[in-house]
C-alpha cells in the first residue's frame, strides 16, 4: 500500500516540477523563451511518436489491448496519453472543465452552476444561488455559460437549464418534511446532521452497505464508500472544494456530480439521502 501511495506522491511532485519549470521558462527574455519552448515541443514530439508506436504495437494483439487498458487506469499514464492526444477526454469531462472557467464569475455574483447531464448534443445545467430565478439568468447563461461550453466543446449544440428537482445522492440541508414509514421504504437512519463536519467525509454502515457522507455548504451527499478504480474506501481521502482524492491511488472525484476527473467513464455510485428529525437518512441501492 505504501508503495502505491508513494508512487502517486512522486507523480504529483513531478507534475508540479514541470509546472514550475514551465512558468520559469515563460518568464525568460523573448529569445531565450522561444528557444526553450522549441526544445520542449521537440521533446514532446519525440515522446508522442514513440508512445503512438507503442500503442499501435499493443493494439495488435488481444493480450496487448488488455495490458493497454490496464495501463491507462494509472493516472500518470493517462495524463501522458492525454497530453499527447492518444486518448481524449469524453464530452462530459470536457463540459465540466469548461464550467470550471465560468464558475469563479458566477460565484462572485453569489451564484453557481452544476452539470446535470450531457445528452444528444445538449448540456443540461442547474443554476444555484443568486442565478436561480434571477430575471437575468437566461441572459447570463447565453452570454456566459453557453458561450464558453460551445467554444470549448464543439459537439455541444445548446445548453439547457433544468429545474431544481431532487438529485440522487444530494439533499439541501433544510429538512424534508413528514417522511412516514422510512424504514419500510428501505431508508436507513444515519448520523445527526450536527455530526457532519463541513467538507470532511464520514463513513457509516447502512443496510450492510459502506456509505460515504459529506456536507458541502448547504448540501449533503451520499455515495458508496468505494473508489471504482480498485474498490478501496474513500472516506480518508482529502477534500479540496468539492473534489475528493482517493487516498490509495490518487483518483479524483467531483463530489457534486460523482464524476471522476482523472479517468473518463468512471463515476461514484450515489445513494438517495434525506434529512428528517435532524438526522440523515440514506436509502442504499
Amino acid at each position: 500500500m505504501a508503495t502505491h501511495v508513494q508512487q502517486e506522491e512522486d507523480f504529483e511532485a513531478l507534475a508540479a516540477r514541470v509546472d514550475r519549470a514551465l512558468a520559469a521558462v515563460r518568464a525568460l527574455p523573448e529569445e531565450a523563451r522561444e528557444k526553450a519552448l522549441e526544445l520542449k515541443e521537440a521533446i514532446e514530439a519525440f515522446h508522442r511518436c514513440a508512445l503512438r508506436r507503442l500503442v499501435r504495437t499493443l493494439r495488435s494483439t488481444d493480450h496487448g489491448k488488455e495490458l493497454l487498458l490496464q495501463a491507462v487506469e494509472d493516472p500518470s499514464v493517462y495524463a501522458m496519453f492525454l497530453l499527447h492526444g492518444i486518448v481524449r477526454q469524453d464530452v462530459v469531462t470536457r463540459v465540466a472543465a469548461a464550467l470550471e472557467e465560468v464558475r469563479p464569475y458566477l460565484r462572485s455574483h453569489g451564484g453557481d452552476v452544476e452539470l446535470v447531464k450531457v445528452e444528444d448534443g445538449v448540456a443540461y445545467v442547474r443554476l444555484h444561488g443568486a442565478c436561480l430565478g434571477c430575471s437575468l439568468s437566461a441572459r447570463t447563461l447565453q452570454d456566459g455559460v453557453e458561450e464558453v461550453i460551445k467554444a470549448r466543446v464543439p459537439e455541444i449544440q445548446r445548453v439547457a437549464v433544468v429545474s431544481q428537482g431532487p438529485v440522487a445522492g444530494f439533499v439541501p440541508l433544510e429538512e424534508i418534511g413528514d417522511l412516514s414509514d422510512l424504514k419500510e421504504s428501505g431508508w436507513v437512519e444515519g448520523p445527526p446532521v450536527a455530526d457532519l463536519p463541513e467538507g470532511r467525509p464520514i463513513r457509516f454502515e447502512a443496510g450492510g452497505h459502506d456509505v460515504l457522507l459529506v456536507r458541502l455548504g448547504s448540501r449533503i451527499l451520499a455515495y458508496r464508500n468505494q473508489c471504482p478504480h480498485m474498490g478501496n474506501p474513500l472516506h480518508q481521502g482529502p477534500v479540496e472544494g468539492s473534489v475528493i482524492t482517493c487516498p490509495w491511488h490518487g483518483f479524483r472525484f467531483d463530489l457534486v456530480s460523482g464524476e471522476c476527473l482523472t479517468v473518463p467513464h468512471v463515476q461514484l455510485e450515489p445513494f438517495p439521502v434525506r434529512v428528517h428529525g435532524q438526522r440523515v437518512w440514506v436509502r442504499p441501492s
